[in-house]
């Protein structure tokens, strides 16, 4: 959510003795940040925005629907949201030709290195993290998710990455076949697990892995926009960076039996609604899982986070299964094309 507020910000700041603070505030979303870290026990700021009538509306209905636990919770996941774009968001975009021509040249790259992608790695050092790709000959699946159970429209916008999600549906195959070859059963049986271990697990190996890969981003000097870790819970409070991954990019079904996140929207994972959660693996999710990927495959070092394949794959599925999504996509390429790059809007662009 941007809060859209740059002429009625009004910050009353509360410091204890001795403690300095600095407020940013750029079109409508604000930073705080002490001088000297842990210097104050407790700094607390009363922020005051006046909101049309229309947002208000708009917030008490998604704290209502959407599992929070009161307006503040929902106005603190916002800014923090927010932020996290600011940090990762695209500063620079590509022409529709530019990214056709993109893509061009990396599947011509990736036909130099297609046996090694018929074939499993299996002696990669990645598969001992539980992220390698397997022959998924014992992995049942589940259907996919009940659509009223999700949100209508376009993805969520803090669902900006497509590589979180591949880790997490190559994960849970993997976790399923594992559970399958062991002839262990899990509850509701051999197609699901335990969404609270699994979340625990997936975030943990994502956190691993993105904290490599960033080192990556920073030996090849990658700019914002650039960072192949992007989306990855690599921030410095790793429960807090754990959290957002696991609610953007795993998910759970909330007290109202709505589904949040990427996997269950993109229709490549269900999620039970028992009173102990499980997750599953859809047909879509699978065949998204067992495709070549280079980092996940190759290693930390590739430079795209997602094959000439996988991307074929996703804008194909979004076409036949995610309609308001691909459209959206259509769309946002219309946008760019006309010269739309981020902070502009244009008035040819709905935001219903």
């Amino acid at each position: 959510m941007l809060i859209q507020t740059p002429t009625d910000f009004t910050p009353t700041h509360i410091f204890p003795e001795g403690c300095e603070q600095e407020f940013v505030h750029t079109l409508g979303t604000f930073k705080s940040s002490s001088l000297e870290r842990g210097a104050c026990e407790e700094i607390r700021v009363k922020l005051v925005i006046d909101l049309p009538d229309p947002l208000v509306g708009q917030v008490k209905t998604a704290v209502q629907e959407g599992g929070y636990e009161n307006a503040r919770e929902f106005v603190t996941t916002a800014i923090e949201n927010q932020l996290e774009l600011e940090e990762y968001g695209d500063n620079e975009f590509k022409t529709l030709d530019e990214a056709i021509e993109e893509f061009d040249t990396s599947e011509s790259r990736s036909s130099d290195n297609q046996a090694s992608e018929e074939e499993p790695q299996e002696s990669t050092d990645v598969l001992t993290d539980g992220l390698g790709r397997q022959e998924y000959d014992a992995v049942p699946t589940v259907p996919p998710p009940d659509p009223e159970r999700l949100d209508p429209g376009p993805l969520w916008g803090q669902y900006n990455r497509v590589f979180p999600a591949k880790i997490v549906v190559r994960r849970l195959a993997n976790m399923v076949q594992d559970q399958n070859e062991s002839g262990s059963l899990s509850g509701n049986g051999i197609h699901w697990i335990e969404l609270d271990h699994f979340q625990d697990d997936a975030a943990q190996l994502a956190r691993n892995y993105g904290l490599t890969i960033r080192e990556y981003d920073k030996k090849k000097s990658r700019g914002r926009g650039e960072k192949v870790a992007s989306g990855l819970p690599t921030g410095d409070d790793p429960d807090k960076s754990k959290d957002r991954f696991e609610t953007h990019f795993i998910g759970y079904s909330d007290r109202n039996r709505n589904l949040t996140g990427a996997p269950p929207h993109l229709h490549f994972v269900d999620i039970s609604d028992e009173d102990v959660s499980r997750i599953g693996i859809t047909d879509a999710g699978l065949a998204f899982a067992e495709l070549y990927n280079p980092l996940l495959d190759d290693g930390p070092d590739a430079d795209e986070p997602l094959s000439a394949e996988e991307r074929s794959f996703y804008l194909d599925h979004a076409k036949e299964n995610i309609n308001d999504e691909y459209a959206a996509m259509v769309k946002a390429a219309q946008a760019v094309n006309e010269g739309v790059t981020g902070r502009h809007r244009s008035p040819n662009i709905s935001l219903n």
